[in-house]
């Protein structure tokens, strides 16, 4: 296997500690970012930042309170230490370090997937751990779906129709695209100018849910078939997995819903079920 140097992104944006959420939303907002890496005055790593640590504690207003500090892998390592890191932290951000453990780079399971491909691609997704799938009925009002996404800390469902046949999929990101925040309120919030350039508005649909949290706006009670994606990629229990790896990149996707010969949901393959494969 090769070394992580060779699949990583190199030279990450980083935020630095001490600091404050509001900078580290804005940068992440910015950039279009889901995580990046915590260094400490000398510029040594500190921890990991992600969106979803900001939503869990979204009173705190001080990044070390809200960073992770997992073991980082070094640039010098096989591709399957940054594997195992993911896997058995359940996140997709892990930093980089050199000899001096300053932060290199940053591998997600995207840096891994086509390397995955490479050498498991001939697979069966039956030969493949994936998670079971949770179903939510067409008719579950967008507010309720929230809650369960909050309760459950899983944030992708098939919906089902009466007959338990899928008709959709619905992710966090679908309901938080279809709130309205006044660009006001964001902007007073965030620390926003007015005159700032157009990523600070179009890029905060990222962060509605910090928004819901910090309770700025309220989540509509429109049915999840109004807002759902009604023709999502799947992938079938007999398919290679190299198909549905192509469709995670194509789709730059966390997940795909696998379905049974009768076109059932069957499961969800997640990147970081096929990330096991190197372990």
């Amino acid at each position: 296997m090769p070394t992580v140097s060779s699949v990583m992104t190199k030279n990450p944006v980083v935020c630095t500690v001490p600091g404050n959420i509001e900078s580290v939303v804005k940068t992440l907002t910015k950039i279009g970012l889901t995580g990046m890496p915590v260094v400490n005055g000398n510029g040594k790593y500190a921890g990991i930042i992600s969106r979803r640590d900001i939503f869990r504690n979204h009173e705190e207003t001080q990044t070390a309170m809200v960073m992770r500090s997992p073991v980082p892998v070094r640039e010098d390592e096989d591709v399957a230490v940054a594997a195992r890191q993911m896997v058995e932290q359940g996140k997709r951000h892990i930093a980089v370090v050199n000899g001096d453990n300053k932060v290199v780079g940053i591998v997600t399971p995207q840096n891994l997937l086509k390397l995955a491909q490479e050498n498991y691609g001939e697979k069966k997704i039956s030969e493949v751990p994936y998670d079971k799938v949770i179903p939510i009925w067409e008719k579950t009002p967008l507010k309720v779906m929230f809650n369960v996404m909050t309760i459950s800390s899983i944030f992708v469902y098939v919906v089902i129709d009466e007959e338990g046949k899928m008709i959709g999929l619905i992710t966090d990101r679908d309901i938080f695209d279809k709130i309205n925040v006044r660009r006001d309120v964001v902007s007073s919030e965030r620390g926003m100018d007015e005159d700032e350039d157009p990523w600070s508005w179009t890029g905060m649909r990222n962060f509605v849910q910090y928004a819901v949290q910090k309770n700025m706006v309220e989540i509509p009670s429109t049915p999840l078939s109004e807002v759902m994606v009604t023709e999502p990629k799947v992938t079938y229990r007999t398919s290679k997995l190299k198909d549905a790896i192509q469709v995670l990149l194509n789709g730059n996707f966390n997940q795909i819903p696998v379905l049974n010969a009768n076109g059932k949901p069957n499961g969800m393959l997640y990147d970081l079920n096929i990330m096991k494969l190197f372990l």
